[in-house]
Parts: structure tokens; sequence; C-alpha cells
């Protein structure tokens, strides 16, 4: 089982991702996407209407930077503090993700180390991270933590998507204990997006928030 734990869609106010689109290439390519956008669930009901397999999630951003929330049901606030966070996650039943998590010009997660090991899952490698290490740097606090690592695409176009992700056993998608408890076996597969990926997705952001 593929899965690629960082994905935008049209939904966030950076990205032109199309649910259908991204459907016909997850089943082309036999990827299956957590839907993270930037402060919005709104892409759940669309991706089951459509019949995507998908974990759903949501990128929220804390007072201490960018934290995911796996399996999620409710939206989440942005601006809470990140332990708050990670209470809110827990109670709907899901897992708080680290994204980026050293990439400080990205809202990386900037909390102490015994604040961030409250979250369940890190990131060690994010495919939209242009220093190497910052990948590395979270690889080392995963396993310094006995955390397991995931990776994610980041994407925000779809072309991104279908490169990076986590190789896993087979399990019941639905059910996030049988997640946590396949990840330590999992294998990744991951490749750097195009720098040029970081500007455009910037200029996107300005034109949607000036025409909607």
């Amino acid at each position: 089982m593929k899965i690629d734990f960082h994905v935008h869609t049209g939904y966030s106010p950076d990205s032109l991702i199309h649910i259908a689109d991204l459907k016909r290439k997850s089943d082309a390519l036999g990827v299956i996407p957590a839907l993270t956008d930037h402060y919005s669930i709104g892409a759940h009901l669309e991706a089951r209407s459509l019949g995507l397999r998908f974990i759903p999630g949501e990128e929220i951003l804390t007072d201490k930077g960018d934290l995911i929330g796996l399996y999620l049901n409710e939206l989440i606030p942005k601006g809470i503090p990140f332990l708050e966070a990670v209470d809110s996650i827990h109670e709907q039943g899901g897992f708080a993700y680290i994204p980026h998590m050293f990439d400080y010009g990205r809202n990386g997660v900037h909390a102490d180390e015994d604040e961030a090991a409250k979250a369940d899952i890190v990131e060690v490698f994010n495919a939209r991270c242009m220093d190497d290490g910052f990948n590395q740097k979270a690889r080392a606090f995963a396993l310094k933590s006995n955390l397991p690592g995931a990776a994610g695409s980041d994407s925000h176009y779809l072309f991104e998507f279908g490169s990076t992700y986590a190789e896993l056993p087979d399990f019941e998608l639905d059910n996030p204990l049988m997640l946590m408890k396949a990840l330590p076996r999992a294998s990744l597969v991951t490749k750097k997006a195009p720098f040029y990926v970081h500007g455009t997705t910037a200029l996107i952001f300005r034109a949607k928030t000036l025409f909607r």
C-alpha cells in the first residue's frame, strides 16, 4: 500500500489540484493521498462523493508552526497552541503528524523537543524542503524520540503527486490504529520537488486571495 501523507487540493489557498484529477492519478499510480489542506477539511466530502481512497486530514497552523492532523472529521482552527492542537487531534481519534519540522522558513515546528515528541508521526522526508539538512534533522529527531517516520510530497500541483510516498504492508485504511502498526515497516520512496514550485505557489495564494 502506497500513501503520500501530505497532499493539498484546491481547498487550500495556495493549491490548484482538483479532486477529480487527483482521483484519476491516484487510481493510475496506486498512491493513496492524505488530504491535508490548510485550514480546511472541505475536500473530504467531495473526495468521498467521487470515490477517492484517502486519509482525511488538515494542516493546522499552531502557535509553534504547522501540524497535520490525520483521520480528522472536524476542523481544528488555526492559531491554537501546539499542544492543544495535538490534544484536539487525539480527541478525534486521529494522529498528530509533524511536517517539514526544521524548515523554519515554511512554518516548521519550533516547539521544544519534549513538546514535539507529543506528536505521533514525523515527516522525515518532505519533497519541498530545498535543504536536505531539514529532512535529515527530522529523521534524527524521529529516531531520538522513537517516533515513526513518513514521507509527504506536500503537493500543491498535480504533477508533484505520485513520486514521494511511504510503501506499507496492506492494512484497513479506515482504521487509524492499523496505520500505526504498519508504519514501522514502511519503506520510503522519495523525490525532491523542483525549486520553482515555491515561488509559483505564493503567486497562487495571492491570486486566489485577491479574486475570492
